[in-house]
């Protein structure tokens, strides 16, 4: 597919737009492989990256290559980010396994 956006409203009431140049769309189980400048964004984070696994059978997202993350906390760049929707959590990794170093400030 090309143009592919996909538009999930959330039980918090935030709405996730994602949008990227390409994808595929797996029918039988919901699952979403976004490619080529991909955009996800609630209103107040803004992730940016190559590619974009949304798998509805893990209720996860998996961004990955060149992965640019924007919010009014801060930034951060990685080569990759897990989202985990029922925790809310990221879990950001490099692709060598080296490590990697994040400060939060609340």
């Amino acid at each position: 597919m090309s143009n592919m956006k996909v538009v999930i409203s959330m039980k918090d009431g935030r709405v996730v737009v994602i949008t990227s140049d390409q994808g595929r769309y797996d029918k039988i189980n919901y699952n979403f492989f976004f490619e080529y400048n991909v955009k996800a964004t609630d209103g107040a984070t803004i992730i940016l990256s190559k590619n974009l696994d949304l798998l509805s059978t893990n209720e996860t997202a998996s961004v990955y290559n060149d992965v640019i993350l924007t919010s009014e906390k801060g930034s951060l760049k990685a080569d990759q980010i897990k989202y985990d929707f029922n925790n809310e959590n990221y879990q950001v990794s490099m692709f060598n396994k080296g490590k990697v170093k994040i400060k939060l400030i609340k």
